[in-house]
């Protein structure tokens, strides 16, 4: 912008430059298609500097590739994942503890059946008419063959412990005789 057609400079604020002449002008265009050169030839010397910041991507590429060429290869149906359950009985509120607990069940029942007298969930008759049935029952102790022994079964873990002691008392006062509990380790029945 300049200020006075008669003394052709520029003024910025308190900054005034004088315009420069034409010599000036080309000397300056001169120099500056010089160091565009002299860029040019350092970045072509400097490239391979490129390499260390475009490898990881090469790697993921490389990969990728890779997983590409053994899909084209594998089946196209796999037979069974490795995230597939050969049980699928789940049910609303099925989890781990839930299994090892039938797991659980399962061999103190069996266990009960092969032992003479023992009766795996014996049905009890309360005072109120309704029908218990503990996780085993002992052989008679006693000549009346009415008077026997009954075994709740859980985990040993304290919300186990505080639901045998809440079923032991259930029994104990529906029939009147002695109930006690057997607690097993669940990491026993893990898979």
């Amino acid at each position: 912008m300049p200020n006075n057609p008669a003394n052709s400079g520029y003024r910025y604020g308190n900054l005034y430059a004088p315009a420069p002449t034409p010599d000036e002008l080309d000397d300056l265009r001169r120099k500056q298609a010089e160091f565009g050169q002299v860029a040019r030839q350092i970045d072509i010397q400097n490239s391979w500097m490129a390499v260390p910041s475009l490898a990881p991507i090469a790697a993921v590429l490389g990969l990728e590739g890779a997983a590409a060429v053994a899909a084209r290869y594998a089946p196209e149906v796999v037979p069974r994942g490795p995230l597939v359950f050969p049980k699928r009985d789940l049910r609303g509120g099925d989890f781990w503890a839930t299994r090892i607990g039938r797991e659980a069940d399962k061999l103190y029942k069996e266990m009960a059946r092969a032992k003479n007298g023992w009766t795996p969930e014996p049905r009890v008759r309360g005072p109120d008419g309704k029908l218990l049935k503990p996780d085993l029952g002992t052989p008679p102790r006693t000549p009346d063959p009415k008077v026997r022994h009954y075994i709740e079964v859980k985990p040993n873990t304290p919300s186990g412990r505080a639901a045998a002691a809440r079923q032991i008392k259930k029994y104990e006062e529906a029939t009147g005789q002695k109930v006690r509990a057997l607690f097993y380790d669940p990491k026993r029945f893990m898979r």
